[in-house]
């Protein structure tokens, strides 16, 4: 079996403050629960930032272990 070395990434956007993030994330995830397909988390940016990205980009990206960008991980409805 082949090992990923790189998270798939299916939607990602970059915001430059977490509460600009925080926003964004509640906006695409109203009416949703944290077990539906289309829901976002906010995590680290790739650099001094924050972004939204699906779900199942988060989830990859928390089993990186201590390779993982991801200090955190934020989903509500």
């Amino acid at each position: 079996m082949k090992m990923r070395t790189e998270p798939i990434m299916d939607y990602f956007e970059c915001f430059a403050t977490e509460e600009e993030a925080v926003a964004v994330h509640r906006e695409v995830n109203r009416g949703l629960n944290s077990k539906d397909p289309a829901c976002c988390a906010v995590v680290d940016g790739p650099e001094d930032n924050y972004a939204v990205v699906d779900l199942e980009t988060a989830k990859d990206l928390l089993n990186f272990g201590e390779e993982s960008p991801l200090p955190c991980l934020i989903v509500t409805d």
